[in-house]
Formats: structure tokens, sequence, C-alpha cells
């Protein structure tokens, strides 16, 4: 990574912090330069993207959080409740995993926005349906922002931002 690169990651991730409070994209990032390849970097974020869905569909907990970077930073947000360690994500994902015999997430049109050849936006609504060891069937939408940061050549979740969308009619 060159200097100005470097230079600008501050900044631009203070742009997708933004993103994400506001939870709208209304306009392209700033990058830009003769190492931003946009199509080649969409495409690695939505194979990451998919192998963490395929790891929760098979409720494999610790494949999930292979993709996700080692902090202790607040990477998770889930209906207004921050995970303050990454430790305390991965327990909560386990405890939710037990008593579903199997679980359907999809994600629905995921739009990624490129900020920087290293740092990227993903935002999507999508559908999970868990089937619960007693044989119930429960269904749910949600809305996610996930930012994928690339380190050591792979894309990792830095932070998720997870949530249902609240009754309209309340």
């Amino acid at each position: 990574m060159t200097m100005p690169t470097r230079s600008l990651l501050a900044p631009l991730f203070a742009l997708a912090a933004g993103l994400l409070a506001n939870a709208t994209v209304q306009a392209q990032p700033p990058a830009s330069g003769p190492d931003l390849d946009r199509s080649a970097i969409e495409k690695a974020v939505l194979e990451t993207n998919a192998r963490m869905t395929e790891a929760a569909n098979r409720l494999d907990a610790d494949a999930f959080f292979a993709y996700i970077i080692e902090t202790d930073k607040g990477l998770i947000i889930q209906n207004g409740v921050l995970f303050k360690s990454r430790q305390e994500a991965l327990e909560t994902v386990k405890r939710g995993f037990q008593g579903i015999a199997r679980m359907d997430r999809r994600f629905e049109n995921p739009q990624v926005t490129v900020i920087s050849p290293d740092l990227a936006l993903l935002v999507s609504e999508g559908s999970t349906t868990a089937t619960l060891t007693d044989g119930r069937i429960m269904n749910s939408r949600f809305a996610v922002s996930l930012v994928f940061m690339r380190k050591e050549g792979q894309w990792k979740l830095l932070h998720g931002h997870y949530s249902r969308p609240i009754d309209q009619g309340q």
C-alpha cells in the first residue's frame, strides 16, 4: 500500500462510519487511482459475504467468525446492542444457534460500495428462515451494513450492523 493510500484510510473510514450512521449511500466515495479495480473488489467482497452466509447456514459459528477481523473494538451491533468484544459476539452467536436444526439466510440484492483498495461497504436486506429442533419454523427479515477490510490479502469483516425492521403498524 502506498503512503498516499494510507493517509486516505482514516478519513475514508470516517466516511464509511457516516454512511453507516445515516444508513444510506447517496454518492460514490472519492476513492480512485490505478490500483482500484472496483469490479474485482466488489466480487471479492460478495464472495466473502457468501462464504460467511454459507457458514451461518451450516450453523458453524467458528467458520463464520473466521471471516471477522480479530478486534475488541465493537465490531458487531445487532438491534441496538453493541457487542464489546469479538468473544462476546461469538458466544452470543453460538448460543443463538442452539435449538436450531436448520437455517436459511439469504441476502437480497446486496450492494457494494468500494471506499478504497482495501475497504468496502456492503448493504443489503434479506430474510432468514430457521427451523427449530422442535419443528417450529421462524421467518424474519433483516437489514445489514457490513464494512469489509482487506488484510494480508484476505477480505474480512471489520464491522457489522444488523437489524430487523420494526413493525410498521406500531
